[in-house]
């Protein structure tokens, strides 16, 4: 078993384009070393980036199964905790669900216990409600990605506050507050996993932010 993690973070990347600063995003890594019961190869991100659609606040869900396509694996459910407050009226939004991640369930527990979210997790989104099973049939696989959009409902806040908002959450958090589930694990396929969210030091994420800034000036000088 690994240690039960005490301090996780979350990753804000700030994502520019033709010269145009984009909305920032909230990056949930799973990796192994983090914690899980199996420790396979198997890893994922998931961005939370946050929109206002007229009365109503979105939170898009860019899911990547980030395992190599060598190893395999298929994610099957994602599960994490949400802010205490403003009071969230989750559902999907209008289309919202993806061709896998179509079912939300509410206060799931994980098991063994210490890869639980104090009192479950708020939130999680699989195939048929069940974070410990559900049919890997579908699941994005290693390297594949799925998009689900969910409704917030009416918070009162903007985008940029609800990024800070979740930002500060779980940075102040002291328990696990992100899980995934993983099936068809392995080149044979016959092993699983559940993995927490990883925690980049503030040092290794300053120097891949730099290594990034410094890419196209590398590029140019070739």
């Amino acid at each position: 078993m690994f240690p039960r993690v005490t301090s996780l973070a979350v990753v804000v990347v700030c994502l520019l384009g033709a010269g145009t600063a984009r909305a920032a995003t909230v990056s949930l890594l799973f990796e192994s070393a983090n914690g899980s019961p199996e420790d396979t190869e198997a890893t994922a991100t998931v961005s939370l980036t946050f929109s206002d659609q007229g009365t109503e606040d979105w939170l898009t869900m860019e899911i990547l199964n980030t395992t190599s396509v060598s190893y395999g694996a298929s994610l099957t459910a994602i599960g994490f905790e949400l802010p205490d407050a403003p009071a969230f009226s989750v559902a999907f939004a209008p289309g919202g669900a993806s061709a896998y991640f179509d079912v939300l369930t509410f206060d799931v527990n994980v098991s063994p216990g210490w890869l639980d979210a104090p009192g479950g997790y708020d939130l999680v989104t699989s195939s048929d409600g069940d974070f410990e099973g559900g049919n890997p049939g579908g699941a994005p696989a290693a390297g594949e990605s799925q998009t689900v959009v969910l409704s917030l409902g009416d918070t009162g806040m903007t985008p940029p506050e609800l990024n800070n908002l979740f930002e500060s959450f779980y940075l102040g958090m002291t328990e696990p507050y992100a899980s995934a589930r993983f099936q068809s694990v392995g080149p044979d396929g016959e092993d699983s996993d559940k993995l927490l969210g990883i925690v980049p030091e503030p040092a290794s994420l300053a120097l891949l932010i730099a290594g990034l800034a410094a890419l196209p000036l590398s590029r140019r000088k070739r």
